[in-house]
């Protein structure tokens, strides 16, 4: 899977995905060398000169491709631009929805424009869904972190969040009731579940949400040792189930001594 990092937190988030061999890691922002897995694009006054001049890039990413951008940097009004080499690519987006109360007119005005580009994109089929995470919540959830490592931190939480998840997609769950997700419930985001309370961290609160897949991740000795795993989960897993909204979830073997769960959210409407 192919990594592209638009803008500082951008890049910050996608540098961590280098620790997994799975991921190739490409990064755009100002102030960067330009080298075969790395862009410099030139830093502009407004937003909209972001987005008149064609960006020819050289990197070689022929499957799937994961996004990830921050509207607080002016930057990032070059996303489409960006895209435009990948047509043909299966793109999500990661969007970090910034905290307006220390941002200039000019991020602002960036934030609006692009998050309401990309969702309509998205909604569109341009690009396969869109994952919306909010900043303020994931720097909250992180608990006290020393100043100097908040931004590191930050990017190491999104990073590894988004990192399991792929992982269980891509393996066979013990026992699950997954159904095909329809494609027009693109616009997500994603939660982290205390196992032992079924209380859920929202990384946004998504609106009109549709969907809830819940992934549990087990200890493996517990899997196979434990009588009363099955109650537990099928009691959360009745609890979660809501009028309109469809409740799926899968159980899988993890080698890891503490329990983890995790939710993605999926809904077909744009978001504020």
């Amino acid at each position: 899977m192919n990594i592209i990092g638009i803008g500082k937190i951008g890049c910050s988030i996608a540098d961590r995905f280098s620790a997994y061999p799975q991921y190739e890691v490409y990064k755009i922002a100002t102030n960067i060398e330009t080298t075969s897995n790395s862009f410099c694009i030139n830093e502009h006054e407004n937003v909209e000169e972001y987005d008149n001049y064609p960006i020819k890039l050289n990197f070689n990413i022929d499957n799937d491709l994961d996004v990830f951008l921050c509207g607080d940097d002016t930057t990032v009004a070059c996303t489409l631009r960006v895209l435009e080499n990948y047509k043909q690519n299966k793109i999500r987006i990661f969007y970090i929805k910034p905290n307006y109360k220390f941002l200039s007119e000019t991020q602002k005005l960036t934030d609006r424009v692009v998050y309401n580009v990309l969702q309509e994109y998205t909604r569109s089929k341009r690009f396969h869904s869109m994952y919306i995470l909010d900043y303020e919540t994931i720097i909250k959830m992180m608990g006290k972190v020393p100043l100097t490592q908040v931004r590191s931190k930050f990017s190491e939480t999104v990073c590894s969040t988004v990192h399991m998840i792929n992982f269980l997609e891509h393996n066979e769950p013990v026992m699950s009731n997954y159904q095909e997700t329809p494609v027009t419930y693109c616009l997500n985001s994603i939660g982290v579940m205390n196992f032992e309370d079924a209380k859920e961290n929202k990384l946004f609160d998504l609106d009109n949400v549709r969907e809830k897949r819940y992934y549990y991740c087990i200890n493996e000795q517990q899997l196979n040792t434990d009588g009363e795993l099955f109650d537990l989960i099928t009691k959360q897993i009745d609890s979660k189930i809501e009028e309109n909204i469809n409740i799926m979830y899968g159980v899988y073997s993890t080698q890891f001594q503490q329990n983890y769960s995790y939710v993605v959210y999926k809904s077909p409407y744009i978001q504020k």
